[in-house]
This record gives structure tokens, sequence and C-alpha cells, in this order.
């Protein structure tokens, strides 16, 4: 009996595993509600419209960074005092969320090209990359509000905001998972795992400026 049902588990393995795959398809899908999805799965008929919205997300990101002094690095925010910095550095603070757009894609390019063997759909990848940090725009708003009321000088509102910019990384975090799923082909643990990756990097580099 043992043996019988060894050999039918053999027999029928990729019946059995087909299921769990369309489930947890499923599962992101349908967990994409909230989210940009029909932009990031980039269908040929919305190419202009995902373009359009990139590029929207890209000019909010750089408008909302120079209204709080903002410096964008990944998916944190530094605030500069830009009065103090050198012309040129001045210059690049001011486009930082531009080419932190450019940094961030070449980095998470670079990692699934060299770890996972992965160069499918490179200029669709850049192309809805923005998507991926369509949370922090919230993020960039909600900010602003504190600052320009004068919020932010609160306890409260500073803790507030500092708990918001972590939900909103997270959810960015999320997009790229879901992104690299559909582009590259990843499974979504390993999306994660970059994902986690790149989250930490900053920290890392941060804590070892200030050593």
């Amino acid at each position: 009996m043992g043996v019988y049902a060894y050999n039918s588990l053999k027999d029928n393995i990729d019946s059995i595993k087909t299921p769990q795959k369309d489930l947890r398809a499923s599962f992101l899908k349908k967990s994409m509600v909230l989210t940009l999805k029909r932009f990031i799965l980039f269908k040929e008929e919305d190419r202009i419209y995902t373009i359009l919205i990139s590029l929207s997300i890209i000019i909010l990101g750089a408008i909302f960074c120079n209204l709080n002094g903002l410096s964008s690095f990944l998916l944190i925010f530094l605030e500069t005092n830009q009065n103090t910095l050198p012309l040129f550095f001045r210059l690049l603070s001011k486009i930082s969320f531009i080419l932190n757009f450019f940094t961030f894609f070449i980095i998470v390019e670079t990692i699934v090209r060299i770890l996972y063997k992965k160069n499918e759909n490179t200029l669709r990848f850049l192309i809805s990359f923005a998507l991926i940090q369509f949370p922090m725009i919230f993020y960039l708003i909600i900010h602003t509000i504190f600052e320009f009321t004068e919020l932010i000088s609160i306890n409260v509102f500073n803790f507030t905001d500092n708990i918001l910019m972590i939900i909103f990384q997270v959810w960015s975090l999320w997009l790229l998972s879901y992104s690299l799923y559909v582009k590259k082909g990843l499974k979504i643990e390993n999306g994660f795992i970059i994902a986690l990756l790149l989250h930490m990097l900053p920290f890392t580099l941060i804590m070892l400026t200030f050593i």
C-alpha cells in the first residue's frame, strides 16, 4: 500500500504542483487590488498610460522632495540643508528623486541579472519601474502637510510621520516583489529577498557614515 501511494504521488507530482502555483498567482493578483496592477502587468495597449503615470510619479516625487528639502535614496528620504551645500551638490539634491529612479532601477536590474540570470523584459521593467515608488508619493504628500502646518515639530506627529514612511516603504517593496514576479519571472520569495536587501542597504550605509 505504501509503495502504491508513493508511485501514485510520483506519477502525479505535476498535477499536484500546478494548482499550488495557480493559487499563489491568484493570491498575488487579488492582493494588488489597491495598486496599479494593470500597469505593472504592462499590457501593450496600456503602454502610453504606463509611461504617463510613471513620468507623473517621477515629476511629483521631485517636486515634493524639493518642497521639503529632502534627498531621495532608494526608498528613504534624507533632510538636507541645501544652503550649506556647494552649488553642484545643491543641484544634485534638487533632482535626487530623478537620479534615484535610475540608480534604483540599475541596482535591481544588476542584481537580477547576476544572481538569477534574468535579462528579459528590461525595457518594460524600466518603463513601469516608477510605479514601485507610487506609495512613496502618498508619504511625501502627508509629510508636506505635516511640514507646512508645522505639525512635524510635535512628537506624536513626528512619530506618526516615521511610522507612515515605513508602512509606505513596505507597500513599495511589495510592488517591487510583484513587478519582479511579473516582469522577470522570479519566484515571489526571491523578489522579497531582493526587496529586503535593498531596504536594508540605505540604513546600513547611513549607519556606516555616522560611525
